[in-house]
C-alpha cells in the first residue's frame, strides 16, 4: 500500500472517531435536558377587596352602680334640714280630772339623730273643784331636753324626749313653782319643700314634780299634750 493511501486511511480514521465523539456528547446533552422538569411558582393570591364601610367606633359604657350612695325614696321627702325650727299649736294639760287647754311653743336644734329642744306652755287650769284638781287655776310650764329623733332621713321622725324645767301653778291663795322632770314622744311628719323645713307634729309628755313651794305641795305628776306646725328656714 502506498504511502500516499495511509496518510489517507488514518485522516479518515480520525474524523470517523472525532465525528462520533462529538455525536455521543450532544446526544448526552439532549437525554440530560429531557430529564430536567421546571415547575413553575404558583400565582400570588389576589389582595383583599378594600372595605366599603369603616367600623364603628367602640361604644363607652356606663358604669354600673349597684350600691347608692343613698335611698332616693327617703331623701326626695326631706331635701332640707334646717338647724333650727321653731313649734307653735295648741297644747292641753291633765292630772286626770279633765282637761285645761292652752298653747305651746318650742324651738328645736340641730339636723341629726341628737338635738335639743326648749319648750314653753302656757294653759288654763283643769275646769273643777280646786281641791280634786291641782292645777285648778292654770299652769306655765318652761323646759328643756334632750332629743334623739330614731329616723333623721325620710318624712317620719319619731323623737324621744327628756329633760328638766320649771312649772309655775296659778291658785286664788298666789301659787307656787315646781321643779319637773319630763319625758315624752312626738310624731313628726315633714313635708317635701326643697328650701324649708316644714313638720307637722302630735306628741304627749308625762311630767313628775320634784322639789316645790309649799302652796303646790300636793301637785305629783300631770300629763302635757299638743299639736304643733314647725318650720325652719
Amino acid at each position: 500500500m502506498r504511502r500516499s493511501d495511509v496518510r489517507l486511511l488514518i485522516t479518515y480514521t480520525v474524523s470517523l472517531c472525532a465525528a462520533f465523539a462529538v455525536s455521543a456528547k450532544l446526544c448526552s446533552e439532549a437525554r440530560a435536558d429531557s430529564a430536567v422538569v421546571v415547575v413553575p411558582a404558583p400565582p400570588s393570591p389576589p389582595p383583599p377587596p378594600p372595605e366599603r364601610f369603616a367600623n364603628p367606633p367602640p361604644v363607652a359604657t356606663s358604669p354600673v352602680v349597684t350600691n347608692p350612695p343613698y335611698d332616693d325614696y327617703e331623701h326626695r321627702y326631706e331635701l332640707y334640714r334646717s338647724p333650727m325650727r321653731l313649734h307653735l299649736g295648741p297644747a292641753g294639760a291633765t292630772t286626770g280630772q279633765s282637761v285645761g287647754l292652752g298653747l305651746g311653743l318650742a324651738a328645736d336644734f340641730g339636723r341629726g339623730s341628737v338635738g335639743f329642744r326648749l319648750a314653753a306652755a302656757w294653759l288654763r287650769g283643769e275646769p273643777g273643784d280646786a281641791t280634786k284638781t291641782p292645777i285648778a287655776d292654770g299652769l306655765a310650764q318652761y323646759t328643756g331636753e334632750v332629743t334623739l329623733d330614731f329616723n333623721k332621713r325620710g318624712p317620719w321622725h319619731p323623737v324621744l324626749g327628756v329633760g328638766a324645767g320649771v312649772a309655775r301653778i296659778g291658785r286664788g291663795d298666789g301659787g307656787g313653782t315646781i321643779g319637773i322632770g319630763t319625758a315624752g314622744l312626738r310624731i313628726e311628719y315633714a313635708l317635701a319643700f326643697d328650701d324649708a323645713d316644714v313638720r307637722i307634729g302630735l306628741g304627749a309628755q308625762g311630767v313628775m314634780a320634784g322639789p316645790s313651794d309649799r302652796e303646790v305641795r300636793d301637785v305629783k305628776s300631770y300629763a302635757l299634750f299638743g299639736a304643733s306646725i314647725g318650720v325652719g328656714f
